[in-house]
Formats: structure tokens, sequence, C-alpha cells
């Protein structure tokens, strides 16, 4: 594939993956227009949040298999079809229980998108995969500058069905181009899916979601039954996940490769960076309104310094990864991170600096952007760390990386919504619940001397395990 059509592709994939990225952005800033619009207790509308995380952690491993047996362009394709799809729908929904439903879709469809637009890149920019891969995650950042402005505009001016609306032409558009600009890529032998392991995984995470969702009741005392049940439900359905994914054929999740040191450090750190880094940037500008009575477009704007910081930083990280290794960016960026959250659990209002007033709003950018930093320097290494214990298998690497990202997100909201919904108020709550996230991204940091930490660093896998590839010449 010459140079141009290469850059094409490039484009394409990102142009993909920054409709996912603002849909995300916007999203947050439309829940409390949401709660308004539909009725809905926040512990409801924050399924709108969860039921995405967990589809996306459902799909992604199921779709990093698919990628590299049916081909990256049929996969891609038929994910953008299924968003622009679902993006339609959940614009027209009636209630938050339909909502909940296509945001469901939406988010299996949104989790087919990264494992086969990482497998695309991979294969096309063969010679410079490390620094090729970072870039791609650039694109987020660049969601998170336009998507809060434009969602809070929205919102303001034309309510947040429009959040929704916004991604059909543009999905259109892309799958016209991949027809056009994608090689329909060789493909692999099909094998059956692991349905069994999906069923268990699903019902599962759905439990202990449901459970927490039942203990987030203010209205009422939460249902201690129901909350035991759930939670037993939820128990049995991880012993049968377990034990289904070590005897199947084909598994959902390779549990040689939890078995393996390096894989086991590297998703637990991906569980815990998707706790405490997605659940805080989730909630920002909830907090924003609820605790500093700030307007949807006046939150938009707030959270925009960060994703302008995060995407320079990205780029900046992503080119000088081969120089600084993994661990450091991962563990500077957590460090960061967990300092920039346990500042906003303070909740100070125009706190006083050297005799200065400082506005709410700038006080609170100033916070954010600093998270933004940070994350920007974790991200392009934590996104490539996985990949390189097996750099042959990037969509499934991918896949089960983001299944685990999206789990810690998916529980983690769960938990930031519980106890916001039981304080004494929401803005109260999500401070309570930033200390706790700022925890995490600290616990996180023992797991990043575990993951590799040089590009073309392969460890020895554990004794007993199954090489993941052949040795061969490092790239």
């Amino acid at each position: 594939m010459n140079s141009d059509r290469r850059f094409l592709l490039f484009a394409l994939i990102s142009g993909a993956l920054l409709i996912s990225s603002l849909q995300g952005s916007m999203i947050s800033v439309a829940l409390p227009d949401m709660i308004d619009d539909l009725h809905a207790p926040l512990r409801w509308v924050g399924w709108v949040m969860t039921i995405y995380s967990l589809a996306q952690a459902v799909s992604m491993p199921i779709v990093g298999k698919l990628s590299d047996e049916l081909g990256r362009r049929t996969v891609f394709v038929g994910g953008v079809v299924l968003f622009g799809v679902s993006s339609l729908a959940a614009a027209v929904a009636p209630n938050v229980y339909v909502l909940i439903a296509m945001r469901g879709i939406q988010g299996l469809a949104g989790g087919s998108l990264l494992p086969s637009a990482y497998g695309v890149v991979g294969d096309v920019f063969k010679e410079d995969r490390a620094r090729a891969i970072g870039m791609i995650s650039s694109v987020f950042p660049i969601g998170s500058i336009i998507g809060p402005l434009a969602g809070g505009v929205i919102v303001d001016h034309f309510g947040w069905r429009w959040t929704f609306l916004i991604a059909v032409p543009p999905a259109l558009a892309i799958v016209l181009l991949a027809f056009r600009w994608m090689p329909a890529a060789a493909t692999r032998e099909a094998k059956a899916l692991d349905m069994p392991g999906v069923l268990s995984l699903s019902v599962g995470v759905l439990a202990f979601v449901y459970a927490l969702t039942e203990l987030s009741q203010r209205a009422v005392q939460p249902n201690t039954l129901v909350v035991g049940l759930f939670l037993l439900v939820g128990c049995v359905s991880a012993v049968v996940f377990v034990r289904r994914e070590a005897t199947a054929a084909d598994p959902l999740v390779e549990m040689r490769l939890l078995k393996q040191k390096e894989f086991a450090y590297v998703n637990a750190l991906n569980f815990l960076y998707g706790a405490g880094i997605f659940g805080l940037f989730t909630f920002i500008p909830l907090y924003a309104q609820s605790a500093y009575n700030l307007s949807s477009s006046a939150a938009g704007a707030l959270v925009t310094p960060r994703a302008v910081v995060m995407i320079f930083a990205s780029s900046a990280a992503a080119y000088l990864l081969p120089r600084t290794g993994y661990r450091k960016p991962i563990i500077v960026g957590l460090v960061m991170m967990s300092a920039s959250t346990l500042l906003l659990s303070f909740g100070f209002h125009d706190p006083t600096l050297f005799g200065l007033r400082i506005p709410s709003a700038v006080y609170l950018a100033t916070i954010v952007a600093f998270g933004g930093l940070a994350f920007g320097i974790a991200g392009p290494a934590a996104n490539n760390a996985a990949i390189e214990l097996a750099p042959d298998r990037i969509a499934a690497i991918t896949g089960l990386r983001g299944m685990f990202r999206s789990l810690g997100g998916t529980l983690g909201t769960a938990v930031i919504i519980l106890v916001a919904s039981r304080a004494e108020s929401e803005g109260a709550g999500l401070e309570q619940a930033f200390v706790g996230i700022a925890i995490v991204n600290l616990v996180a940091v023992l797991f990043v001397f575990g993951t590799p930490d040089r590009v073309g660093d392969r460890s020895q896998t554990a004794a007993g395990a199954v090489p993941l590839r052949q040795p061969g010449p490092a790239r």
C-alpha cells in the first residue's frame, strides 16, 4: 500500500474513533438534562453509561478474534453501521429504559471499532507500529476537545437527543469510504463464538451492577433480599465464567494468558485504569453542574482545557515512547491523576492563592487540565504495553485489554453512582468518590512494575504456559 493510501486509511479510522469519542464526551455533559427530561433518577440514568461500558467489555474480545478471522474491513464497517443505527434509535428513545437498551447496542458497536482499528493500523504501519498506535490513541483527546463544547451548546439550544443524532451522517460517510479505501484483508477460518462465556460474563456483571443500583435508592430503603440475590447471581456467574473459560476449546478469554504473570499484571492494571480514570472523567461535567451550578455549556467549556492538554501530551508521549519506555509515563500519569482527583475532592469555591481570588470555574478548569496532562502522559504507554507481549495478535490483545478497562469502568461507574446517590447531595457524594478514585490510581501504580517496559520487550512466559508466538527477530 502506497504512502498516500496509508494515511487516507489512517484518517478514515481516526474519523470513526472520533465519532465514538465525541459521543462519550457529549453524553457526560447531557446527563443532568436526561435526568430532568426522562424523569429518571441518577441511579437509572447512570445505566446509560454503565451499559455502554459493559457492552464494550463483552464485545471487545469477541471482535478482536472476529477481526483476525473475518477480516478487518468486515468487522470495522459492521461496527460503524451498528453505531449509526443505534445512535438514531437512542435519539428518539421515549424513556430511560429504551435509551439504556440502545446504549447497550451502541456499546457493542463501539467495542467493535477499537480492536479492528488497531488491527488495521498495526497491519499497515508495521515498521513503526508503536508510534502509529500511540498516535491513533491521540484521536480520543480530540473528541474530548470538541465533544464537551459542542455537547454543551447542543444541549442548551437543541436538547440532549441531538447529541446522538449528529453521529448518524458521519457514520454513513465512513461506511462508504471504507469500501473504497480499506482493503479486504485475507481471512482465517472462523471459529464458533464462546456464547456460554459471553452469557455468564454478561449476567455476572449485570447482576453486580444491578445490586449496586438497588443500593443507590434514596426515596425508599433498598431491598436487602434483592441486593443479596443479585450479588449471589453475580458470584455464581463469575465462577461459571472462570470454569467455562478454563475448559472451552475457543474461549472468550484465554485463561492461559491470565495465568502468565505478565498478562496478569497488565490486565489488573487495565482494570484499575478503567475504574480510576474513565470513571472520573465521566462525572466531571455532572459534578460541575451539581456542586457549582454551572450550565451545560459552561460545564462543557470547563473540560476543554483538559482535552487540549491531553492531545499535545499524548502526541509527545507517543513520539518519545522508544526513549522513555512504558513504565515511567504510566507511573507519572497515575500519580498526577491521583493528585488532581484529591484536589477536586476538597470542593473549594473561589479559592484564594497568594491573596488572589480564583473564580471557581478557572480553579476547576486548571485541576481538570492537570488531570488531562496526566492522562495524556500515561495513555500511549498504557495502550502499547499489553501489545508488546503478543505483537502478532494486536486485535485480540487490544480486545482483551479493552474488556478489562471497560469492566473496570463499568464497576467503577456503578460504585461512584452508589456513593453519589447515598450522600446528602450529588456534589458531596462525588467529592467522596473522588477520594476513592485517587486511592485506586495509586494502587494501580503497583501493577505497572510487572508490565513490559520497552518497545520490542517480550518477557518470558510463565512456566507451563503456551507461548503466544514463536521466537523471531526483534522488530
